[in-house]
């Protein structure tokens, strides 16, 4: 039976990263081939490592000429950097750890740590797919995909947030905002304050039937009109010192 431990060796890998990998549209012989060489690489913790077409099709257990044509596949996408072997010089392989990089079509939108499965109902807050599973974010608005209704009434949307990876947030879902943008906000200037600008936003253009190509550059700007300071980047340690008096 079966028994892996860690203590036998693990491979150390980044949360966001790992969410990235797991919403790319690929196929399963492509990320076979990726999951193999984060063990390689990062199961040695280094970034790349030096791999022949042999060992990986060894690895994998399929043929040289079909790992010759994914790793073509997957390095013009831009997932890995892939360096053929010159002369004496081994061919290395690597992941590209920077997914704004990636070039996949049709990844899912949000990351994989707010995704849940429920049965189909008739509650509108979550968004359902052909595998029961269903994206919904913090604020419990969510881009309705399978809604004839918003299709044909924000086209723009839908293909701005599968084209550059982003969650529509706020009521209507008008701001289209990337994960890494909206948490960078929340620690900028404080969840509370940005999901009420993020509502503002999103109000105002639902009511004037508008869309902004680059929601997290506009709230900004509102933010630094309205004299919003961003946060204290050391307040976790007067808190910690207030809490002990």
């Amino acid at each position: 039976m079966a028994n892996p431990q860690l203590k036998n060796g693990y491979t150390k890998i980044a949360n966001e990263l790992l969410e990235a990998i797991c919403r790319l549209n690929i196929s399963g012989n492509e990320m076979r081939i990726l999951l193999y060489i984060i063990r390689r690489t990062y199961g040695f913790n280094r970034t790349y490592a030096e791999l022949s077409i042999s060992e990986i099709a060894d690895g994998i257990g399929t043929s040289k000429d079909n790992i010759s044509r994914t790793l073509k596949k997957l390095r013009k996408i831009n997932v890995i950097d892939h360096r053929p072997n010159k002369g004496v010089t081994p061919q290395t392989v690597a992941i590209n750890k920077n997914y704004d990089e990636w070039t996949v079509d049709n990844c899912v939108v949000l990351p994989l740590s707010k995704m849940t499965t429920v049965v189909r109902n008739d509650n509108s807050s979550v968004v359902k797919n052909d595998n029961s599973s269903v994206v919904k974010n913090d604020n419990s608005s969510v881009v309705n995909f399978d809604n004839p209704t918003y299709k044909e009434n924000n086209k723009e949307i839908i293909k701005e947030s599968f084209k550059y990876n982003k969650t529509a947030y706020g009521r209507n879902e008008k701001v289209l905002l990337k994960t890494k943008e909206y948490n960078k906000l929340i620690n900028d200037y404080g969840k509370e304050t940005v999901e009420r600008y993020i509502e503002r936003m999103d109000n105002y253009l639902a009511s004037k039937s508008r869309e902004y190509k680059d929601c997290y550059a506009e709230l900004l700007v509102w933010l630094d009109r309205d004299g919003v300071k961003k946060l204290d980047p050391n307040i976790e340690k007067y808190k910690c010192v207030i809490n002990k008096f």
